[in-house]
Formats: structure tokens, C-alpha cells, sequence
């Protein structure tokens, strides 16, 4: 999975049937990359208004880095990097590739950070047409084998920078001849060094629908390199205190959205990324400024129907603070219309004009695609509610049974005391 990109490896294979089925009806197919292309160009244009400066370009899950160095360098710098003009608090490692999804993807950036698919001078001249990815040989690494042919390949000799070994299934995108393998080779250079680091080309070949081609070369080589988030960028909090309505131009500026949370379990993993961006624990008391991050959720169109900024509805059990909302006006501040999230979860409304708080952006402008682990937690959370409102309804049903009784017994005593009132008086 590649973060917020894995629907598109779905939807490709989806593409991909249709385009075999119109080959064989003798139609032209589709362009399988086309809406891929579209997005990842678009996600590295919206981001380049904060990597602009530090020599990179990033979308959500990847950054392709143009500082020329070997492959060791490129490693460590990937492992030693948490912020591309923004965080990635998970840090990042040189790209392990496990799928042509991501092949694809580390293609297109590799082109986009070099202008397209032009080279610098031919095949094997220019730096810029090769970016290193994380895959080395690791095992037997001295020598080529006796009586080696042109390809030496062993899938037990390689290993991914994420730790990742190779096996008979795992995607490789080796380059080849007329579909005949033609690397790895293993060539041997000066001294006992031989070609034992893999890169990825930035051309792809015409009237093929595939991504850059894999090369093993020497590590001394210079190239740019591709970096791999170890989590994917959704949710970043900043600490700076903005308005609400300067919170949200302020994410649009850095090329991401309000932060828009849909579900209980992105509720928590947005609690995880305001942890990983204060130093400090939160603060007394309970509503200081600082403990509440605003998100992009308000009732401005419609009071007390709390929607995204942009209109969406919200569709789950929001987990209110104790006592919220509850929609303060005051003639100086206006409405409390506008959302902040606290560090531990719970949201609360509030005067968005006025108070200054952190707040929240987010690097994809979908939700999260939900793993089962997420599923699970929102349907008990859900369940849970669920429960909840059905016990408040039975207590509030036998407030109203008890107090129907009261009544029924008072009207009884009454309807006694007449009785024998009129008894009284007939005697």
C-alpha cells in the first residue's frame, strides 16, 4: 500500500481488463496511467509551495530529492530527513517498491523534478536520468558466480531498504530486451567493485504501459534520489496560533486542505499527529487555547448543523466535550461556529474570529482508506453510541412512565377525596 494512492492499484487493474477486452475487439485501449498521472502531477504542483527551497518535491507518500549524491549518502539522507518544507514525523527511508503502482508513481516524480522524459545526454551520461531507490545486494557481493551469464539474479541476495527480502513473488522491474532479462549484472569496475545498488530510469519506452526500468550500478555513481514516508502524510498540526479563518488559508498556502475528519478512527489518528507536534504535555486548564487545534468544520450555513467547510456533511458520531456544543453569543465575539479538536479528541465549538489556536491540515483531500483495525474501531464506536442514545431513551422513558404513574396515583387520590366528599354530604 502506498498511502492515500492504493485505490488507484485497484482501480488500474479495473482499467486494465477493460483495456485487454478492447484489444481484443481490435479497439484502441485506454491510457491506463492517465488519472494516476493526473493526480500524482497535481499533488507535486499543490506541495511544491512548501518543498519550494529544499531541493525536493514530495506528494503525500513519496519525495524525489535532486541533490546529486551516491548511493550511501542517498540512504543515509532519506533516514536522517523529517521535514521536506513540511513534517513527515514518521521520517522516510530510500524507496523500497513493491508494486508497479509505486513504480509508477516514483516515475512520474523523477520526471516531474527533470522537466519529462528528455535525457541528459544519453542512456548512461546524465545523472539526472537515474534516480537511486532502496534496493542493494546484500549477499554475496565479492564476486560475480562461475560461469555467471549476462544476468546475475538471485532474489535471497537482494534486500530493501525497509527491510523487505525478495522471493520469487516479489515485484521487480528489471530492464530487458525484447522481454529477455538484461540486468542485474553485477558488473565489475575498478578493483573488487562491483555493481551491487539498483536504480530506477526516468524514461519509459514508447507503446509499453509500464514505469522506469531498474539498473544495478556501482554506489559511487551520483544521482537524485526517492524517499519513501514511512507513514503516509494525512494529518499535520501546526503549533502556530491562527484564527480560524486564517488557519485555513494558512493550510491552502502550504499546498493542503483543512483538516477534514470523517470518522472516529481518523479522529484518533489525528489525535496521534497533534502528539507527535508538541513537546509539551497539554495544558490547565481544560480550555486553554493551546490544547484546542482548529479543524475545518463549522456551522455557518446552518446553525447547529455542524458540516465541513466546503458543505460536506459529517457522518458519524461526533465526540463532543462534556457540556458542548453549546452555541455561545455574545455581542463582542459573535457565535461560537467554528470546530477545534482537542489534543485527546474531544471537539468543542467556538468564537473563530477571535481566539487564536493551533490547527490542522491535511495532505490528502479524501478520507483514509479505512484497514479493518480502523473499521473495527468505528463500529464500536458507533455500537457504542448506539447503545448509549437507546439507554438515554429507556431512562427517559421510565422518567416519563414514573412520572406518568405520579400522576395517574395523584388523579386517583383526587378522584377518592371527591367520593367521599359527596358522601358526606348525601348523609
Amino acid at each position: 500500500s502506498c498511502g492515500s494512492y492504493a485505490e488507484f492499484g485497484k482501480q488500474w487493474y479495473q482499467r486494465r481488463v477493460r483495456a485487454l477486452a478492447a484489444v481484443s475487439r481490435g479497439e484502441s485501449p485506454p491510457d491506463l496511467w492517465a488519472p494516476l498521472e493526473n493526480k500524482i502531477v497535481g499533488e507535486m504542483k499543490r506541495l511544491d509551495k512548501s518543498t519550494v527551497g529544499h531541493d525536493c518535491h514530495a506528494t503525500c507518500a513519496f519525495s524525489v530529492h535532486t541533490d546529486l549524491s551516491d548511493y550511501d549518502t542517498a540512504k543515509a539522507k532519506c533516514e536522517a530527513k523529517s521535514f521536506v518544507g513540511f513534517p513527515t514525523h514518521g521520517g522516510m527511508q530510500l524507496a523500497s517498491i513493491h508494486s508497479e503502482l509505486e513504480n509508477r508513481i516514483a516515475t512520474l516524480m523523477l520526471q516531474y523534478a527533470y522537466g519529462g522524459e528528455e535525457l541528459e545526454g544519453e542512456r548512461y551520461e546524465g545523472p539526472s536520468n537515474w534516480a537511486w531507490i532502496g534496493l542493494e545486494k546484500v549477499n554475496n557481493t565479492e564476486s560475480r558466480p562461475d560461469g555467471a551469464g549476462k544476468v546475475v539474479w538471485n532474489e535471497a541476495d537482494w534486500a530493501w531498504a525497509d527491510g523487505v527480502t525478495l522471493n520469487s513473488d516479489s515485484y521487480t522491474n528489471w530492464m530487458d530486451k525484447n522481454d529477455v532479462p538484461v540486468q542485474p549484472d553485477m558488473w565489475k569496475g575498478v578493483g573488487n567493485n562491483y555493481q551491487v545498488a539498483a536504480r530506477l530510469f526516468r524514461k519509459t519506452r514508447e507503446m509499453k504501459e509500464e514505469s522506469g526500468v531498474w539498473d544495478d550500478t556501482f554506489k559511487s555513481m551520483v544521482h537524485p534520489y526517492i524517499c519513501k514516508f514511512n507513514v503516509p502524510v494525512h494529518y499535520i498540526v501546526y503549533p502556530e496560533l491562527l484564527n480560524w479563518y486564517e488557519a485555513k488559508q494558512s493550510c491552502e498556502d502550504k499546498g493542503f486542505y483543512f483538516a477534514k475528519i470523517r470518522n472516529k478512527a481518523e479522529n484518533d489518528r489525528f489525535v496521534a499527529a497533534a502528539q507527535l507536534a508538541f513537546d509539551e504535555d497539554r495544558h490547565e486548564p481544560k480550555f486553554n487555547h493551546e490544547n484546542w487545534i482548529w479543524i475545518g468544520a463549522t456551522d455557518l450555513n446552518e446553525w447547529n448543523e455542524f458540516r465541513f467547510y466546503d458543505g460536506e456533511e459529517i457522518n458519524f458520531t461526533i465526540p463532543w466535550a462534556r457540556k458542548q456544543h453549546d452555541n455561545k453569543t455574545n455581542a463582542v465575539q459573535g457565535s461560537q461556529d467554528h470546530v477545534a479538536d482537542a489534543r485527546w479528541g474531544e471537539w468543542d465549538d467556538s468564537f473563530g474570529n477571535d481566539w487564536k489556536r493551533p490547527y490542522a491540515c491535511q495532505c490528502n483531500p479524501n478520507g483514509m482508506e479505512l484497514d479493518e483495525e480502523m473499521q473495527r474501531i468505528n463500529e464500536e464506536w458507533e455500537t457504542a453510541d448506539k447503545k448509549k442514545k437507546e439507554e438515554k431513551e429507556r431512562l427517559r422513558a421510565e422518567k416519563e412512565a414514573r412520572r406518568e404513574e405520579r400522576k395517574r396515583k395523584k388523579e386517583e387520590r383526587k378522584q377518592r377525596k371527591e367520593e367521599r366528599k359527596q358522601r358526606r354530604e348525601r348523609e
